[in-house]
């Protein structure tokens, strides 16, 4: 699911199907003076407009215009759900299972569901090795639903479209089918089109998070092949960057091992220790020994480098077996709303209680009766207090002002995770300057939570006035914040983020006790409220990491190794990698404190490694510290 701003989306698909806006207006019975404002976001078009509009383009209204939930039960969209994880972790029985259970459903027969159905068969059907023959049809049916296609000259011209729904899905496979059969030329055009089209996109768009370092792997992959040396090294290193940022880091040793082979083909194999380095450390602490042993063999035998592994090697890896996403109990609905009120019940909440700090308890009766829909403000904090997110169930479609507020809280995001205070602080500005979205509580202190951060980056994480100033913005929709009672809340991401940098100051402040009370509480927070392991992912491992901190600096080891291997079995399991140095870095001192020392050594090394793979992406800023800690406590020196 995705954001949309309205107007320009209506824009770029009536550019995309070659309608005349003479053609649209006789279709839809509007006139020329309302299109021209809803076209340049000056005018939100109403449901009926936008249903008129979408019908005359011949782009399908279940689950594009409206909710999937509004069309079909939840169990539906848990089946697609089921799907497409089946997919990404390569089980093939549970997908194959799926996909004839959709086949026997009615829902599965037409529009948006029959593309989603068919995009993933298609993909199935690839991992199966069924013949291309049988497969680009398929693709080609499935694209016909949404987007109109030229069969001998595949995408021609849609560096400058939009992507909507299973598309950009169709388009990669059908990329890669074409690469597949030796068609690697068709295969770059193609993913390279798409890149064109994608890169217009904001750096936080929701769709592009997903997509967009996939598609880059793929091209970055082809154009070694074809002997693109240059090419490969330059989608590489772009495909990284998204990769640190948006996918966790998942990418990032695939990303680094194209790079090595594309400098050895360029001739500048003294260049590839490096990302060789960067790419078996990656793979290691992912726990991809097959894909670790590939690159010491390949550094070894290939390129004549050696890689000194500390003992990395001799780590019980087990090839560690991906785990789905639980997405929490599927609940009696027909509708959005419906679907909140049944989540609300279910959580033993009133309306009181899930509205306290976000919006009038009326709003969201509104919301439960489906008399309004609700603001998107509004229905992300209140999904996020249900463990959920709103973003799985529907699409938005935003006037300019909102859909922009949005993109620059995200990008906002991504720059403070990145460490680029300065970039944050100036898109922060822009952000303040657009008044209608500040005037909603979640808005309004999620720009107060961004400035306490910014004070604190400017060196003042230890002021005496920066808890005031936490809880402060923390109060604006927890009013009656004690943080005794912090396992009992249900929190939105704000909120989480407040309280874990409330008890990051206590540790700044040489009190871990109280940090690891403050992060504890939290812990089982999340591990309780937070049904849907997607989201729950967002946050879970790094309160984990720094509460694992706090104990080992309390003294508490057992305690630590504990919470160790809970992370660390979390984020291996999902193929996450942004925290796993953290996590190795906080094992191997804490078996130095056991007195393991030997013991310790591959820890600190797959932590120094693995944070320098992220390093240059702004991910790790610790690196110095662990390699001055390693050099004082341990005497190692890391190249």
């Amino acid at each position: 699911m995705a954001r949309y701003s309205a107007g320009s989306l209506i824009s770029k698909l009536r550019e995309r199907v070659g309608m005349e806006r003479e053609a649209l207006l006789m279709l839809c019975g509007i006139d020329d003076s309302s299109l021209r404002r809803i076209e340049s976001d000056e005018q939100l078009p109403k449901e009926v407009t936008l249903e008129l509009i979408m019908k005359a383009m011949r782009i399908p209204l279940e689950g594009f215009v409206y909710p999937l939930i509004d069309y079909q039960d939840m169990a539906v969209y848990s089946l697609r759900d089921r799907l497409s994880q089946a997919l990404e972790m390569g089980d093939l029985a549970v997908a194959q299972e799926t996909i004839t259970h959709m086949e026997s459903l009615p829902a599965f027969n037409a529009g948006i569901q029959l593309q989603f159905k068919l995009s993933k068969k298609a993909q199935l059907w690839e991992m199966m090795g069924m013949p291309a023959s049988l497969i680009l049809p398929m693709v080609r049916d499935a694209l016909k639903i949404t987007f109109t296609i030229n069969r001998e000259k595949e995408i021609k011209g849609t560096r400058e479209r939009v992507f909507i729904l299973e598309e950009p899905e169709l388009l990669h496979t059908m990329a890669r089918i074409h690469a597949k059969n030796g068609r690697l030329d068709t295969a770059v055009r193609i993913l390279s089109q798409m890149k064109a089209s994608m890169d217009r996109l904001p750096a936080a768009d929701k769709e592009k998070e997903q997509q967009f370092a996939p598609v880059l792997l793929s091209l970055s992959t082809y154009l070694l092949e074809i002997k693109d040396y240059k090419g490969a090294c330059e989608i590489s290193e772009v495909g990284a960057a998204f990769s640190a940022a948006r996918k966790q880091g998942r990418l990032n040793p695939d990303f680094e091992y194209i790079r090595a082979l594309a400098l050895h083909g360029q001739k500048q194999t003294e260049k590839c220790r490096s990302p060789l380095q960067y790419a078996y450390f990656g793979f290691a602490l992912l726990g991809e020994t097959s894909r670790a042993k590939e690159v010491l063999a390949c550094a070894s035998e290939d390129f004549g480098v050696t890689i000194n592994t500390y003992g990395v090697d001799e780590l019980d890896f087990t090839q560690h077996p991906k785990v789905p996403y639980s997405r929490g109990e599927v609940v009696e609905c027909y509708s959005l709303g419906t679907m909140i009120s049944a989540l609300r019940k279910k959580a033993g909440l009133t309306l009181e209680q899930l509205s306290s700090g976000i919006c009038h308890k009326s709003t969201l009766l509104n919301i439960e009766m489906d008399k309004s829909q609700g603001q998107i403000y509004t229905l992300e904090a209140v999904m996020q207090r249900l463990g959920r997110d709103i973003y799985q169930y529907t699409t938005f479609f935003l006037s300019k002002e909102e859909f922009v507020a949005t993109q620059l809280r995200d990008r906002i995001e991504v720059l403070i995770a990145e460490r680029c205070f300065t970039e944050a602080a100036i898109v922060l500005g822009r952000l303040e300057t657009l008044k209608r979205p500040l005037r909603h509580k979640v808005n309004l202190q999620f720009v107060m939570m961004i400035k306490t951060i910014l004070f604190a980056a400017s060196g003042n994480e230890a002021h005496a006035d920066y808890p005031t100033m936490l809880l402060d913005a923390l109060k604006i929709t927890l009013p009656s914040f004690d943080e005794r009672n912090i396992a009992e809340y249900h929190l939105t991401f704000n909120e989480i983020a407040i309280i874990a940098q409330y008890a990051a100051y206590y540790n700044r402040i040489d009190d871990p006790v109280h940090a690891a009370s403050i992060y504890g509480r939290l812990y089982r927070n999340i591990a309780s409220k937070y049904a849907d392991e997607v989201v729950k992912a967002r946050m879970y491992s790094t309160i984990l990491s720094n509460y694992s901190t706090c104990l080992g600096r309390a003294g508490r080891l057992n305690e630590t190794l504990a919470i160790l291997t809970e992370g660390e079995s979390f984020e291996r399991s999902r193929g996450r990698l942004n925290v796993l140095p953290n996590f190795a870095f906080n094992k191997g001192y804490t078996l130095l404190m056991l007195g393991k020392g030997k013991e310790s050594i591959p820890h600190i090394a797959l932590s120094y490694y693995g944070a320098s793979l992220l390093a240059k992406y702004g991910k790790a800023e610790y690196l110095p510290l662990i390699k001055e800690y390693a050099r004082e406590s341990m005497g190692l020196e890391f190249d």
